[in-house]
């Protein structure tokens, strides 16, 4: 059901094909006139409009949407494809921060805020609301409370300095690689301090509880509708700072099911499909060449890796691990599952992050290389039974989890596959409860040692799904976290590659590329380093 409309009545409506850039009437009269619409599927809800502590997709489309950071990431026209654009590493723009430099031998970083730009509350955005920023971050339960300490070295509120009302300076110990990266995290939006300490209690400071349901941020658009399993809609923000967006009200339908996509995008009801995994691969492939649609497809940070528990006989086992990299079917995955929107993986390191060296892998599809690495670990006497899990619906891991089961299967493996919803998969993969599983991380900050310590660091337990554990690893990302020699941070980056792919910390899969399905005539369409979509850029072409 969506909502009090049933599925077929809904569809039904679809048919008629007149969501499609229609004019529509925003509501009230002093906006009793057309304006464009952009209307686009998803198969997500928005949780929180908490930007530190949201989980869904749906989320964090929209909070990418509705709140301003101080800074953004740049996006640069892809070659051959002018209505798109992608994502490059050290590419800023301004956003709250209007400019910003450097000083104290890289060790302080000094924004400069807009002046006049107000919140819809009619308060200054001023050094002072963005230090309010900062400190939230810090000292409340989320995101921010675990990035800053750990990649950027701020620990105390005092770090972040207010030195007058257009000024605002982050004092680290040491210089960041990563530094700009955060401040164009979308987990680090701006929030208007005096709505949200209206908000806050004793037990609730910071107003998580409100934030769930109502916002208090500037940028291009803002909600003015919400409603959980039918539809979001976001209208332009009057006398935004920025560009005026070409789109002026922004409708977000919800199909959680993909063939209802398909159908909605077919006949025309629907511009967009957004949000990752919206649309399978095999599906994508059906759509290419479909009149009045694009596919557009580009290569993504994103990680899909066979995650071996190290807690869990038998892959304390180096041998053993290496013997299922050797064995991962993955030339027959990226044709027959993927149809070619992903790229084999060949680094724990994605292929589009700095440092990455796709030439240090020794792995290639071996069966008999397999099964020699697993007489030399001790086994061929009998089959070993083990469970491979994974989320239920999310095609291309339920679909390789077969290929991959019948390749373990030669080399000694009695394979059993767990179909898990998403909150019991995410809880047994948090809680070291799997044996064999299929993840996907994608790295928001595309940074090599922000990847490498979420991932494979011994005291990120709450990412590390396979316990992996190396003190000589764990050295060399505490030694570049804050290294500010390039040259020597790269090097470090690759000793680290290196000591994963020897170790085979992970069972190396495929990179997913990004992709979307779009009305032919749409234009701005940009990827960016989270993979989620900024409407404000959009437009006719």
């Amino acid at each position: 059901m969506f909502g009090n409309q049933s599925r077929r009545n809904f569809l039904k409506l679809a048919a008629s094909g007149s969501a499609m850039f229609t004019p529509d009437l925003l509501t009230g009269p002093a906006h009793a006139q057309a304006v464009p619409t952009l209307t686009v599927a998803w198969g997500a809800d928005i949780d929180s409009f908490d930007p530190s502590q949201f989980k869904s997709d749906g989320a964090y489309i929209v909070q990418a949407n509705i709140y301003d950071t101080v800074l953004g990431w740049g996006a640069e026209p892809v070659t051959g494809s002018p209505n798109l654009s992608i994502s490059k590493p050290g590419v800023f723009i301004g956003g709250i921060g209007e400019s910003w430099k450097f000083e104290n031998d890289g060790k302080t970083l000094v924004v400069k805020i807009r002046q006049g730009l107000k919140f819809p509350s009619g308060r200054p955005v001023n050094a002072q609301a963005v230090k309010y920023l900062f400190d939230r971050g810090l000292q409340s339960p989320g995101y921010m409370r675990l990035i800053f300490p750990t990649m950027i070295g701020v620990t105390q509120a005092d770090q972040f300095e207010v030195r007058d009302d257009s000024t605002f300076a982050i004092n680290l110990p040491a210089p960041s690689a990563m530094l700009l990266d955060v401040l164009a995290l979308s987990n680090n939006a701006l929030l208007d301090p005096d709505e949200i300490k209206l908000h806050a209690t004793a037990d609730d400071p910071w107003a998580a509880q409100w934030l769930k349901r109502n916002t208090a941020g500037l940028g291009p658009y803002k909600p003015v509708s919400n409603n959980p399993g039918v539809e979001v809609i976001l209208e332009a923000t009057p006398g935004y700072w920025g560009p005026a967006p070409y789109f002026r009200r922004i409708v977000i339908k919800y199909a959680s099911n993909e063939a209802d996509r398909i159908l909605l995008l077919k006949r025309k009801a629907i511009d967009m499909v957004v949000g990752p995994n919206s649309m399978s691969p095999k599906n994508l492939k059906n759509l290419e060449g479909a009149p009045g649609l694009t596919v557009v497809s580009l290569p993504d940070t994103n990680c899909n890796f066979l995650c071996m528990n190290l807690k869990k006989k038998p892959f304390d086992n180096v041998k053993v691990r290496q013997a299922i990299n050797y064995a991962m079917p993955i030339h027959a995955i990226i044709p027959n599952v993927l149809y070619g929107y992903g790229e084999q993986m060949k680094s724990p390191i994605a292929a589009q992050t700095p440092g990455y060296d796709g030439s240090l892998s020794p792995y290639k599809y071996d069966v008999g290389k397999a099964k020699s690495l697993m007489a030399e670990a001790g086994h061929g006497s009998g089959p070993i039974p083990v469970k491979l899990a994974v989320r239920v619906g999310y095609a291309p891991h339920e679909q390789a989890a077969i290929w991959i089961q019948r390749e373990l299967e030669k080399i000694g493996f009695q394979v059993s596959i767990e179909k898990e919803t998403d909150a019991t998969f995410r809880q047994l993969s948090s809680s070291g409860g799997h044996e064999l599983s299929i993840e996907s991380w994608q790295s928001w900050i595309n940074d090599p040692v922000y990847h490498l310590y979420w991932n494979f660091h011994s005291k990120a337990t709450a990412t590390n799904k396979g316990a992996y554990a190396n003190q000589v690893l764990d050295k060399i990302i505490d030694d570049n976290m804050r290294e500010a020699d390039p040259a020597k941070r790269m090097a470090g980056v690759k000793e680290a590659q290196k000591i994963l792919l020897n170790d085979a910390a992970w069972g190396l899969l495929w990179y997913d590329n990004w992709a979307r399905v779009t009305r032919s005539e749409l234009a701005g369409v940009a990827k960016y380093w989270d993979s989620f979509e900024r409407f404000s850029k959009m437009k006719l072409a």
